[in-house]
């Protein structure tokens, strides 16, 4: 196997969460950003996303990488926002998304991670559970992740925000959960 493997993301937010789990001393291998905006098709299967991405990253980068896509899904619409969550926060910003979620605040974090190496691609999945609310504080959020202000995972009492840069994090973390599936399955490669 390969000793570098590249993770396409322009988010720098999203990366930084990357690097701090092989940080962790995970693997021997080492991780690098390749910072690469992909044009995204239109759907709102996000797997069908997500290998269009990496499809299309592989072309440019033409080494082993890692990408992802993540969204937001509410309880309450069939597969919204997810592979528009971004979009959808452009448009509405706070205070269209809670209007949104009135009657259901129940949401999920659904992360695909995709690998390539040009010759096979695996799909990895992250799921978190929890709720939509109105923090104390919207200032403090990441701006490249603006969803981890108002996301509470079940069984915290913080948001992914306020978790960010604590041990139960791990613990929450959609990205955590489809990396550490990513690294159960390389290593037997």
């Amino acid at each position: 196997m390969n000793n570098k493997i590249y993770y396409v993301t322009h988010n720098t937010g999203k990366f930084e969460e990357v690097r701090d789990f092989f940080d962790q001393g995970v693997l021997t291998f080492q991780i690098e950003q390749y910072a690469l905006d992909i044009d995204e098709i239109q759907s709102l299967d996000q797997k069908i996303v997500v290998l269009d991405k990496v499809k299309k990253a592989f072309s440019l980068v033409k080494q082993p990488l890692l990408l992802d896509d993540g969204g937001l899904f509410f309880a309450a619409y069939n597969q919204f926002p997810g592979t528009l969550s971004k979009y959808v926060f452009q448009g509405l910003g706070f205070k269209g998304l809670f209007k949104l979620i009135e009657e259901d605040n129940h949401a999920s974090f659904i992360l695909q991670l995709a690998y390539t190496d040009g010759a096979q691609t695996q799909l990895f999945e992250g799921v978190c559970q929890g709720t939509i609310v109105m923090p104390e504080d919207l200032s403090c959020y990441h701006p490249k992740l603006p969803f981890t202000a108002i996301f509470k995972p079940e069984g915290s009492d913080k948001t992914l925000a306020q978790l960010r840069y604590t041990k139960d994090f791990f613990r929450f973390s959609f990205r955590q959960q489809a990396l550490k599936k990513f690294i159960d399955w390389y290593q037997t490669q």
